[in-house]
């Protein structure tokens, strides 16, 4: 029959050192509990700093754009093209005066009778007035040397009157109630109880 040679001390040696490898275990694990508790406080300090102040939502920006904009501004406004400039001729041919008034403002003289917008008129056969505000001069260079516009506005606000005399080469500058400058060459002389006399007209514009 053999003999029983099991050591008597291998199994209180086994004891001491599983004892032993579980008390390492404990002692590792316990030391990562204890660092993990550690960085708790930090990890909520850190999510508290991540949140919005008062709960608020983030404001998102807005997306880049291409180019900036343009500042757009309106056009100032045109000038009515109907509108003569001041100086420009606004109407140019024969006139014929008598005693029914005439109003050099229109688009083409019109005899307009007796009323408000009558420029000029004949009291007689020689004398041609201005109605309604508008004034008369005579131009001393007469019929052969006639005058522009510049030189029409100039001797007609100097001398203008509400009167003046004519002779059959007169040229007579008209400052008309609407503010225009006419120029009005005699070509043929009044007769008749209408006094009816024919020029040879220009009209500018002066706004």
């Amino acid at each position: 029959m053999a003999e029983d040679r099991t050591d008597p001390d291998s199994g209180e040696r086994d004891s001491w050192f599983g004892r032993h490898q579980q008390a390492a275990w404990i002692g590792v694990l316990g030391s990562v509990l204890v660092a993990l508790i550690a960085l708790v406080p930090q990890i909520l300090e850190y999510l508290d700093d991540d949140e919005p102040a008062g709960g608020a939502e983030p404001v998102a920006a807005p997306p880049p754009t291409s180019a900036e904009q343009p500042d757009v501004t309106s056009p100032p406004p045109s000038t009515d093209p109907t509108t003569p400039a001041a100086g420009q001729e606004h109407w140019q041919g024969r006139l014929l005066v008598d005693t029914g008034g005439k109003d050099l403002d229109a688009a083409q003289p019109v005899d307009v009778g007796y009323g408000d917008e009558g420029d000029v008129y004949m009291i007689s056969a020689t004398v041609i007035e201005g109605g309604n505000g508008a004034v008369v001069s005579a131009w001393p260079g007469g019929a052969a040397d006639p005058p522009g516009y510049q030189e029409c506005a100039g001797t007609v606000d100097a001398e203008g009157t509400d009167q003046q005399e004519l002779a059959d080469d007169s040229v007579l500058c008209v400052r008309t109630n609407g503010g225009n400058i006419a120029r009005l060459v005699v070509t043929e002389r009044g007769s008749g109880t209408d006094y009816g006399t024919t020029f040879d007209a220009v009209v500018w514009a002066e706004s």
